[in-house]
């Protein structure tokens, strides 16, 4: 989607539309987003103090009985949250999810653009909650557009047999939400480049 306008420029979310099969995977499917829901956490982390530079131990942890573990199962030790999203390292998101709460991480995603419900559980920064494609394309889009919220639309104008406009996309769309300051939309972008 058009991360200033927010209007869905392509969507593929199914191959079968004309017959019994309408259901469309991009909006209607709900998944596990997984580690790409991270950066919802560094986002809260870096709205309350915290800054790509800010070194987190990368250890063992354990909260009421959970133990999360890293993919490689190994631990890096201190380490930046730049590096700790680069490589998408586990423990780093769960210990900023303690200090910061879960709460905060919930609001940041919401106001982002995830509408599923995001139930505040231990294993919330790890990307276990279910949401849409479309609403991460939606949320990712507000790094793109510098903390400004974008909301996807795909009708950009209605027409009555006449052939007169009766609504209008661009004339009924208010102006865009501030979420989160411009530069910590550049520092968030600046991690998601170094991850590519």
């Amino acid at each position: 989607l058009d991360n200033q306008t927010g209007q869905l420029l392509a969507m593929v979310g199914g191959t079968q539309w004309d017959t019994e099969n309408q259901f469309n995977r991009a909006w209607q499917a709900r998944r596990q987003p997984g580690s790409s829901f991270k950066p919802f956490v560094y986002i809260a982390a870096f709205m309350n103090g915290y800054s790509p530079a800010s070194v987190v131990p990368d250890a063992p942890i354990s909260i009421g009985g959970w133990s999360p573990r890293n993919y490689s199962r190994g631990y890096a030790g201190p380490v930046t949250l730049k590096t700790a999203l680069t490589k998408s390292i586990n423990t780093v998101p769960v210990r900023l999810a303690q200090a910061i709460g879960r709460d905060k991480i919930v609001d940041y995603a919401k106001a982002m653009g995830i509408t599923t419900e995001l139930k505040i559980t231990r294993p919330l920064p790890l990307g276990v909650a279910e949401v849409t494609v479309l609403d991460m394309a939606a949320a990712y889009a507000s790094f793109a557009s510098g903390g400004l919220k974008v909301t996807p639309t795909a009708i950009l104008e209605v027409r009555n047999s006449a052939g007169d406009i009766i609504y209008e996309q661009a004339n009924d769309r208010p102006p865009p939400d501030r979420i989160f300051p411009e530069e910590k939309a550049a520092e968030m972008n600046d991690v998601l480049v170094n991850v590519v």
